[in-house]
């Protein structure tokens, strides 16, 4: 068996209310009977899990909500149930979907067995077995014809480089109408990703985008998961997406993956078109969260979406260094100044961490509420030397004499728009310094704050740079 580490809130369904009273009851008019078990998944977004007897069997359940009204994303959740049904109809392991919720919106579906993170699997044998099988699948999804994602409303580009394109403009034309507030790495990178486009490719797929998420139990794969930004394009986008779940979820050598798709397939994928996709998927994905950092819901949890922007930003201006043959050399560490109490921060975590809090919806809250409290403490130690480090910087690249925050992400921007390609290597270090102070900000802070020790795993040249 795999090993599980999601963790459970069981919850009393005689006491539901809310969003877990609605879709306690959605299971239960769907399938003729109450849940016999009934919980929440704790985790970064709303999530349930239920135990439901059907025909003389237990069956479970999971209910995956939205990231929050203020998410948009480049495919509905009624197109993401839409292509579990096409993958069902062509034998592509993913879990069943048994329907769609409107209010809170999620997706009801079938719990397919097992667990996540292959690298949990203790025989190598069995390891390179599931792996192999995940690629193996993804042969079969690819070889799916694109119109039938394009019948449920994806689309798909009238040449296989529009279409290769097509996750990456559907992002940034997101971000571009709802960011609001200056963020020059945003623009620099759709810029880039625009420019940079490869030519020559042929083969388009449905791509699953955040590549390298499968279940799998003992030495078997079980299905693939979680298709919210996958896309019709070019199938090696997948390797890219895959350098991005290897950074949580260790997946072996990705280039000895990659060197098994294209035995299966025929396929000849470079490293420098892995690196455009790495660049492309960790960017744009970072520029969906963007707008949430500046107009976050209430019930964000603030801190592990800062984590996630500022860590797949990091990986997107990587593959664009990559790409480009550029090392950026890392800034001087910030300097120790308090601007404020320095205790003030950590006395408010010793205030949350006594507090009771039996349900554990709260003491997720809580302790949430502790982390950002140890980020701010970070803010109040580092924040002064990290904004004179970035004034300085942006001065440098702008010859503007600015003095505060926004005067110089406002002249960067500005900046950015004017540059032309020669200027991306200037602003590749530029990005690459601002970034590394702001990961710094947030080393220690949270649940997910192992991100900010990540990096690409990198790939060597590849047969494909012979051809």
């Amino acid at each position: 068996m795999a090993d599980d580490t999601v963790q459970r809130l069981g919850m009393d369904t005689a006491t539901l209310t809310g969003a877990d009273r609605v879709v306690h009851d959605w299971i239960a008019n769907h399938f003729g009977a109450a849940p016999l078990t009934f919980c929440r998944q704790m985790r970064w977004r709303t999530a349930w899990e239920a135990e439901v007897p059907v025909a003389g069997e237990v069956r479970t359940v999971l209910v995956r909500g939205s990231r929050g009204d203020a998410y948009t994303g480049p495919m509905t959740m009624r197109q993401e149930a839409g292509v579990h049904d096409i993958m069902e109809r062509h034998g592509v392991p993913a879990p069943r979907v048994y329907g769609v919720i409107d209010e809170p919106l999620a997706i009801v579906m079938e719990k397919i067995p097992g667990g996540i993170n292959s690298e949990l699997i203790a025989d190598p044998a069995a390891r390179a077995k599931v792996r192999e099988e995940f690629i193996e699948a993804l042969v079969k999804l690819h070889a799916i014809p694109p119109g039938e994602f394009a019948a449920i409303g994806l689309p798909v580009g009238a040449t296989p480089r529009e279409s290769a394109f097509t996750l990456y403009k559907l992002s940034i034309d997101i971000v571009r109408d709802k960011l609001k507030y200056p963020v020059g790495f945003v623009e620099f990178a759709a810029r880039w990703l625009e420019r940079n486009n490869p030519e020559g490719r042929e083969r388009v797929g449905f791509v699953t985008g955040d590549a390298g998420q499968f279940m799998y139990d003992g030495d078997r794969l079980t299905g693939l998961i979680d298709f919210e930004v996958a896309y019709v394009g070019d199938p090696a986008a997948e390797f890219a997406g895959m350098r991005l779940r290897d950074t949580t979820e260790p997946l072996g050598d990705i280039s000895a993956l990659c060197d098994y798709y294209e035995s299966l397939t025929g396929d000849r994928i470079s490293k420098a078109l892995i690196e455009y996709h790495s660049a492309g998927f960790a960017a744009t994905n970072s520029m969906l969260m963007w707008p949430l950092m500046f107009d976050p819901t209430p019930d964000l949890d603030y801190l592990s979406y800062l984590q996630f922007t500022i860590a797949t930003s990091r990986w997107g201006l990587s593959g664009m260094a990559e790409f480009a043959g550029i090392r950026p050399e890392d800034p001087p560490a910030p300097v120790e100044s308090p601007t404020a109490f320095p205790v003030a921060a950590p006395h408010v975590r010793r205030w949350i961490g006594a507090i009771d809090a039996a349900d554990g919806t709260a003491r997720y809250q809580l302790d949430a509420a502790a982390d950002m409290a140890r980020y701010l403490d970070r803010v109040n130690r580092y924040g002064a030397s990290v904004l004179a480090a970035d004034l300085e910087d942006a001065r440098r690249l702008t010859g503007e004499a600015v003095t505060t925050r926004e005067q110089a992400d406002r002249a960067v921007d500005a900046w950015v728009r004017r540059a032309g390609p020669e200027q991306d290597g200037a602003l590749i270090r530029h990005f690459h310094r601002w970034l590394w102070r702001q990961n710094f900000l947030l080393k220690g802070c949270g649940h997910q704050s192992y991100l900010t020790e990540t990096s690409l795993q990198y790939i060597a040249p590849r047969a494909a740079d012979r051809d």
